[in-house]
């Protein structure tokens, strides 16, 4: 069953800004009022193939320096807007065109997975996948 997303609305029509790791966590902007954040993993999917993720941050594949997710996700997105929203499970998925799709994933029964916040109000995925709307 999909939630409710009407509180991801102010998401449509913008562009991510910015995807920096802190710590445990990973901070999206998009715009200097919207931010989601996470320390739960997440995906960037594209044409139904991940292309990058929170996991694959800072490793080195055989490549001869180590992956930078953030650049992955600067690569695939750029001047690129949210066209739709979704939230299955706890998953929050953001569809951009070309088939693409940045997945914030929410892995636990127990644990919160993402925080999406606008203008003061905030959404926080709880363990489960039960959403929290705070004022």
């Amino acid at each position: 069953m999909n939630a409710d997303t009407s509180f991801a609305a102010p998401l449509v029509g913008r562009q991510l800004t910015a995807a920096e790791k802190r710590d445990h966590s990973w901070l999206f902007t998009f715009g200097s009022d919207l931010s989601l954040a996470t320390e739960g993993p997440w995906r960037l999917v594209v044409d139904g193939r991940v292309v990058g993720s929170s996991e694959d941050h800072g490793q080195v594949f055989g490549l001869s320096e180590a992956l930078d997710a953030s650049s992955q996700l600067h690569t695939h997105l750029h001047d690129q807007n949210v066209e739709a929203t979704s939230v299955v499970a706890g998953d929050l998925i953001l569809r951009f065109p070309a088939d693409t799709s940045l997945q914030l994933l929410q892995l636990s029964s127990g644990f919160e997975s993402w925080r999406f916040s606008f203008r003061g109000h905030e959404t926080i995925c709880c363990g489960g996948g039960e959403l929290h709307h705070l004022p």
